[in-house]
């Protein structure tokens, strides 16, 4: 393979808490939105590179937040040696294809989720058109006039005992 053929890697390493510092300088709340941050601005070619003067196989990449007008700078270290190219790209590669497959789970589990979620709104609006019937049924009939007309005022589950008589004002009762 000729050197012009050969393809140039770099690459940074940022542990946990290098990428919350860089998110706190930035203004970012947590590292999904740092990243998206980096992302759209290696998409968009918003980044600042120079060559570090003390070491030739190191670029400096700037990358400003316009909003606040913060930056952060990551060294980036060139893989010169191709087995090293290799297992690098391997590496990510295989982080890519975990990443795929549990992504993939995750939608399967919430199709599957959303399909039982379905099913049971569809059992329970059945259910409800099922009561709004059966209580227009109960109330027709409990509005009978013959069923009334046997249960005691006072207490309308008990059925009377005696037949009304009214009130019975007393003649002793004069002024």
């Amino acid at each position: 393979m000729n050197r012009t053929d050969a393809v140039t890697l770099w690459s940074t390493c940022l542990d946990e808490r290098a990428l919350q510092l860089n998110a706190r300088l930035l203004d970012f709340t947590g590292l999904s939105e740092t990243m998206t941050f980096l992302c759209q601005c290696i998409t968009q070619s918003d980044v600042l590179l120079t060559k570090d003067q003390n070491q030739t196989s190191q670029i400096n990449a700037t990358f400003t937040n316009s909003k606040n007008k913060q930056s952060i700078t990551l060294h980036l270290i060139e893989h010169a040696d191709e087995n090293e190219k290799a297992l690098f790209l391997n590496r990510i590669l295989f982080h890519v294809y975990q990443r795929n497959e549990q992504l993939t789970n995750d939608i399967q589990t919430q199709q599957v989720r959303i399909k039982e979620l379905s099913t049971k709104s569809q059992s329970i609006e059945n259910n409800t058109n099922q009561l709004f019937d059966g209580n227009n049924s109960k109330s027709t009939n409990l509005t009978k006039p013959q069923e009334r007309s046997k249960m005691s005022i006072v207490n309308p589950t008990a059925k009377r005992r005696k037949a009304p008589t009214g009130i019975i004002y007393g003649e002793d009762d004069s002024d």
